[in-house]
This record gives structure tokens, C-alpha cells and sequence, in this order.
């Protein structure tokens, strides 16, 4: 029963040991060479991959050395120093040195290449080290320093050449030094590109978890549009959110600056309402596809009425959705022409977009049920519970005021719910209309009314003039109003317990003048 499993792991057993020699080998070099992300860790895998270099050019010097009769002192020393210069780096602690020192293990070589074994017009056998030399160049330094190492070598050999050395493999080794240079800045190029990519890639990362945890949509939206404005290196971004999520459709699609970042923060309060089809966000918000416009000077694509949009050299149009529903659109922007936009830097928005479009939808869902929650349902104002939370918070100079419908409790004993509730609605309304945008209006219950403001008896004053200018009394119902301002320290509880006090010395005086008549 258990024969078969045995006999897998009698052949286990009976590996051949060179086998396991190889593996164990091939682990320690991969362990050697293993690197993590980090730019320590990233020296530390060039230095070494450098010595590897070196060491074989040592081995090839070696070899050239060996099979050469009777060979020049300098050849030998060539050889030597290689082979002295490869033992160095591999002990280097090239985690705890700068980029910049990367260069001089190259610089060597080429010192010893053509200067050493010129001076004994052997230069041709080592023509395989500069492309190890320039090579390695390439994939440690910047484009660009690899050819002026290039020029380094090309200095020597003239040098060299100038002492009478080398003059019939002249064109040769020059040839070998151009080509050498050439695969070097290609790997350069390669690695630069690479680094970029990294780069971004670690910022996209770490500018998600923040957003992620974003508690409301200007949040968010600025958040993103950070974001973005580092990934693309643009001059501003501004996060439009559309008013209701849903599917796209250029006709119906009405989109809100709720963030921006650069100079798109200028603009970023701005309110956006339908976008024609002919314009950059009405053509996002239809097509459902980014959209770059590298002349935004001249192009036919209109773009949004910021006030600040005559500066845009180019722009990038790109739709942030959520499943099958559009939640907004990122203007990115530059003040400087872009031709074309990276292909990498494109993939990396729509990264950015896919992360963005559910977390608008999460904090949109968040302030909808907040809203539910603080918002009384029948007249459309904040109800107690916001009231209370308002007043768990109160500033030095807050200013009361409390509301009571007279006279309304006929209306619905008369004529029914449904006309008190008409009743109720246009009191809200009118009482909406009379406080400001930073004043809390709330129905805290039944017929009674509260504002919660700041300013004074003239903030007072100017809150009951309009209100009484909007209020038509319908049903015949009228109001009475108690109001009271924050004494220092006082408490929440004793602020509303004198606005009560004078809101119903109000309807007293009022009873009072009723029994009179």
C-alpha cells in the first residue's frame, strides 16, 4: 500500500550528490545576487554583478597571459590588477556607498585596457573587456555617463597611440570601444526606464492608502488628483464627480469639481453642469476612453469653463467609473506642449482610476447615509440628531434660536395630517431661504424649529426680517421665536433651556394679547 511512497523517497534519497552540490551552488550565487527594491539593496546587486565582471576579465586575462610566450610585464600586471580589483569589489559594502561611487569599478578598466596593455601593443586581446567595462557601465550609471567613460577610453587609446602603440589596431579598437558604448547607454536607457517605472509604481502604492481611507469626496478627490499630478509631473488636476452615478451619457451627465491639485486647485470649487458631447468631458463621459489632446491651444475638443483653462498647452481626459457606472472624470493638465503621453505613465492613470472610482462610490454611499441619518425626512432639514451633535460641539459665540408653530395644531385637527405636513414643509422652506449657508436650520420635533448660528442679536435681527418676508401664514398659522447667545462656559443644556424660557414668554405675551382682543 505504502510501496510507492516509499520508493519516491528511496530515489529522493539516492540523489546523486554532485546533483545536490549543483542545486545547493546555484542557490547560494542566487542568494548572493538577490536584491530587494530598495535602492541600498539595488547598489548592492550592481556592486556585485560588477565584481562577477571583473573577475572574469581577470579569467580572460589570465588565459592570454598563459598562452602567451614569454609575455611583457605589463600584460602580467594588467592581468593582475584586474584579478586584484575584482577581489575588492566583492567585499565592498556596496549598500553603504552613493550612486555616484558605482562609476569607478569601470573607470579602472579602462585605465588598465588600454594604457597597460597598450604600452605593450597587446591591446587587440582585450577588446572582450570593454564591452564587459562599458557594459557594466551601462547598467549602474546614467544614460549619458556611459559615453563619457567611452571618452575616457578613447582618450587613453590616442594617448597610447600618440607613443607609437596600437597604430594598425587603432580602427579596431575604436570600433570596439563605439559599438561597447553604444550597448551601454541602450542597457542605460533600459534601466533608466525601468527605475522610472519602479518609481512611479511605489508612489501609486503609497498614495492609495490614503485615499483609501478618505471620508469624503472633496477628500478623495483632491487625494486623486495629488496623485496624479505627481505620477504625470503635470501643472495642475482637477477631480470632477458626477452628481448621480450611473451610465454614462454625454447628454445627462452633470459632473462637480469636488478636488483638485497644482493650479487645478484654483479651480477646483468650481461647479461643472452638462458637458456637450464636442467637449473633452462630454467625449470621456460618452465613450467611456482617455482621452489626450497634445494641443489643447488649437484642438477642436473644448475644454471646461474653468477660467483658467487659456493656459493649457495639453490635456488628459480620463473617466474614473465603477463597474458599468461612470463616477467622474480627472483633468490633468499642462502649461508646456506634451507630444505624446508614455505608455506606462497611461497604464498607470487607469491603475489610478480603477482605485479611484470605488472609493468615490464608498464615500458617496457614507455621506448619503449620514445625510439620511441627520436629515428629517418630511421637510428636507437636519433633524434632532444633527441638532444635538451641534450642540455637543458648540463655538464661544453660538447663537440659538428655537421655533414654534402657533396655531398649527388646528390645522391638523381640521383639516388633516397631509395639510400640517403642507405646513411644515413651507415653514422649512422659508426658513431655509432666511440663514446661511454655514447655519444649521434643523426640525427638532413635531411643530418646533431651531437654527443654530453665530453673530449676535443683529445675525438674529436678519434671520427674523427675512423669515417673516418669506412666511405667508398659510392656514393662518404663524410662529413664535425664543432666542439665546452662549454666555462663556455656559453649557449646551442651559443655552437651550434660556431659548425655551424666551420662546415661550413669546407665545405667552402672544395668548395674552389674543384673550385682549
Amino acid at each position: 500500500m505504502f510501496s510507492g511512497r516509499a520508493d519516491r523517497h528511496r530515489v529522493s534519497q539516492d540523489r546523486p550528490a554532485s546533483r545536490r552540490a549543483t542545486t545547493g551552488v546555484l542557490g547560494i550565487v542566487s542568494h548572493w545576487f538577490a536584491a530587494g527594491l530598495d535602492a541600498d539593496s539595488q547598489r548592492q546587486r550592481k556592486g556585485r554583478i560588477g565584481a562577477c565582471l571583473y573577475l572574469g576579465g581577470a579569467v580572460y586575462g589570465a588565459l592570454i597571459v598563459w598562452q602567451t610566450p614569454d609575455p611583457p610585464v605589463s600584460q602580467t600586471v594588467v592581468a593582475i590588477a584586474v584579478a586584484v580589483v575584482a577581489l575588492a569589489l566583492m567585499v565592498l559594502p556596496w549598500q553603504r556607498v552613493p550612486d555616484s561611487v558605482l562609476i569607478w569599478p569601470v573607470l579602472p578598466s579602462a585605465f588598465f585596457t588600454t594604457l597597460g596593455s597598450g604600452s605593450s601593443n597587446m591591446l587587440g586581446h582585450y577588446q572582450a573587456i570593454y564591452l564587459l567595462a562599458l557594459g557594466y557601465a551601462g547598467l549602474v550609471l546614467r544614460p549619458g555617463q556611459t559615453a563619457q567613460v567611452a571618452g575616457v577610453s578613447l582618450a587613453l587609446l590616442a594617448a597610447v597611440a600618440g607613443f607609437g602603440r596600437q597604430r594598425d589596431s587603432l580602427v579596431e579598437i575604436t570600433g570596439t570601444i563605439l559599438f561597447a558604448a553604444l550597448i551601454g547607454e541602450l542597457i542605460a536607457a533600459a534601466m533608466s526606464a525601468q527605475h522610472r517605472q519602479r518609481v512611479k509604481l511605489e508612489h501609486l502604492h503609497a498614495g492609495v492608502r490614503p485615499l483609501l481611507s478618505a471620508h469624503s469626496e472633496p477628500e478623495a478627490a483632491r487625494l486623486v488628483s495629488e496623485l496624479a499630478l505627481d505620477l504625470l509631473g503635470a501643472d495642475g488636476v482637477v477631480t470632477l464627480v458626477a452628481d448621480r452615478f450611473g451610465p454614462p451619457s454625454a447628454r445627462d451627465t452633470s459632473l462637480s469639481a469636488r478636488g483638485g491639485a497644482g493650479l487645478g486647485s484654483e479651480v477646483a470649487a468650481v461647479r461643472s453642469g452638462d458637458h456637450p458631447p464636442e467637449s473633452g468631458i462630454g467625449a470621456v463621459a460618452r465613450d467611456r476612453r482617455p482621452l489626450f489632446v497634445p494641443d489643447a491651444r488649437n484642438s477642436p475638443v473644448s475644454l471646461p469653463t474653468t477660467g483658467n483653462e487659456t493656459g493649457w498647452a495639453s490635456a488628459l481626459f480620463l473617466p474614473i467609473e465603477v463597474v458599468d457606472q461612470l463616477a467622474g472624470v480627472m483633468v490633468v493638465f499642462w502649461t508646456r506642449p506634451v507630444d505624446d503621453l508614455d505608455p506606462f505613465d497611461g497604464q498607470v492613470m487607469e491603475l489610478l482610476s480603477l482605485q479611484a472610482g470605488p472609493v468615490l462610490m464608498r464615500v458617496r454611499h457614507v455621506e448619503e447615509l449620514d445625510r439620511a441619518a441627520t436629515t428629517d425626512p418630511l421637510t428636507g432639514v437636519s433633524n434632532r440628531r444633527a441638532f444635538e451633535q451641534a450642540m455637543a460641539n458648540l463655538e464661544d459665540d453660538a447663537l440659538l434660536l428655537l421655533f414654534d408653530l402657533d396655531r398649527f395644531k388646528g390645522v391638523n385637527d381640521t383639516q388633516g395630517h397631509s395639510a400640517g405636513d403642507r405646513v411644515l414643509q413651507a415653514f422649512a422652506s422659508s426658513l431655509t431661504a432666511s440663514v446661511r449657508d454655514s447655519d444649521l436650520a434643523c426640525r427638532i420635533g413635531g411643530d418646533e424649529f431651531a437654527v443654530l448660528t453665530h453673530g449676535g442679536d443683529e445675525v438674529a435681527r436678519a434671520i427674523l426680517d427675512r423669515l417673516s418676508a418669506a412666511w405667508s401664514y398659510p392656514e393662518g398659522v404663524g410662529f413664535s421665536v425664543g432666542s439665546a447667545e452662549r454666555r462663556p462656559g455656559e453649557s449646551a443644556e442651559h443655552l437651550s433651556a434660556r431659548a425655551d424660557e424666551a420662546l415661550y414668554a413669546m407665545k405667552h405675551r402672544r395668548r395674552e394679547r389674543v384673550e385682549v382682543d
